[in-house]
């Protein structure tokens, strides 16, 4: 910070007003000039998007839609990814954003409660929306994602077409102290109440891709009678299905969410009865257009419950081409509206 203190010499000499004037408008020439060398823009408020697991295609399609809002809106969007997929580690990126000063955040937060005063914290500086996940206790402006529970009722719905004789099924996700793992669970078991399947357990990798085909691994050896697994995060089905390579003499039905390139895959090739796909997409345009309006103080439509639902689809073999040039289309605007990314 520029301090007079640090030069007594201006401070002696008697200059002429012109030359005072001259000397503000340089010192806020240098101002700005810091300021557009932090952000990469000087005039475009600055929002960040942050998410909660290392980048995949899922969160490629929903920066695709901050960046399409950004190009309306002339805003600069930033994107951020967690290392690990912790609380702590977002608790750290959320801190830092404070400290460096943005315009407004979107947020899947890993742990609702250990996130809520951190969040609150930043809700008195910008303007805050979950997305994809909530944290319903902090002082956001609203949810924007899915419907959680209905998407677990529709992976229920699947599971059951694929097993009407039914048998014994698990559940695979990242962590269950997130909300969106949490309804998901729900609602397949809301599902499958009135079905012949039974739930030997929900099982947890930590987030951590790497480890979700060990742990699919280690129970398929403890049930071998197994006959249908649900992966509740995008990552799950995929790694299921690479488990059950290993284990060929073993017949069980997976049934997935989202719509990464290994998903689609394994729909393809039939290692996959169908994925109910979310539409990340919408996540980040609607976030960057509600954060803009907000931070512009102009009126927004917010539902009294502060919840706006974004719809899901069924993915499966009959619509899979469809449904890839439609992602193909989204994913080309990564470069066309790469301007309003920093």
């Amino acid at each position: 910070m520029f301090s007079l203190r640090k030069f007594p010499e201006l401070v002696m000499v008697k200059l002429p007003t012109s030359a005072v004037l001259s000397f503000l408008l340089v010192l806020l020439c240098l101002m700005t000039s810091c300021r557009r060398s932090e952000t990469g823009h000087t005039t475009r408020p600055v929002f960040a998007f942050v998410v909660n697991v290392p980048t995949d295609r899922f969160w490629d399609i929903a920066y695709a839609g901050c960046l399409k809002a950004a190009s309306e809106e002339n805003v600069t969007v930033e994107f951020h990814a967690p290392n690990e997929a912790t609380a702590q580690q977002q608790k750290q990126i959320v801190e830092s954003l404070m400290s460096r000063g943005i315009d407004g955040l979107a947020i899947t937060p890993l742990n609702p409660e250990s996130l809520t005063l951190v969040l609150d914290q930043a809700a008195e500086l910008f303007p805050i929306i979950c997305q994809d996940s909530d944290a319903k206790e902090c002082n956001r402006a609203c949810y924007i994602g899915t419907d959680n529970v209905d998407l677990g009722r529709k992976m229920g719905e699947l599971m059951k077409q694929a097993l009407p004789e039914g048998g014994d099924v698990a559940l695979f996700v990242g962590q269950l102290d997130v909300a969106n793992a949490q309804e998901r669970q729900q609602g397949v078991l809301e599902s499958i109440a009135d079905s012949n399947l039974s739930v030997i357990g929900t099982f947890t990798d930590g987030g951590q891709p790497a480890e979700a085909k060990r742990v699919v691994t280690d129970v398929l050896s403890k049930y071998p009678d197994l006959k249908g697994i649900f992966g509740l995060w995008g990552y799950n089905a995929p790694q299921a299905v690479n488990a059950l390579e290993g284990n060929p003499d073993l017949v069980v039905k997976v049934v997935g969410s989202d719509e990464s390139v290994e998903t689609m895959r394994a729909v393809r090739l039939g290692k996959e009865v169908g994925s109910v796909a979310q539409q990340p997409f919408e996540f980040g345009y609607q976030s960057i257009k509600m954060l803009a309006k907000l931070q512009r103080k102009e009126p927004v439509d917010i539902p009294e419950d502060r919840t706006i639902f974004v719809d899901t689809y069924v993915i499966t073999q009959e619509n899979l081409d469809t449904v890839e040039q439609k992602i193909a289309e989204k994913l080309k605007l990564l470069d066309k509206y790469k301007d309003f990314a920093n």
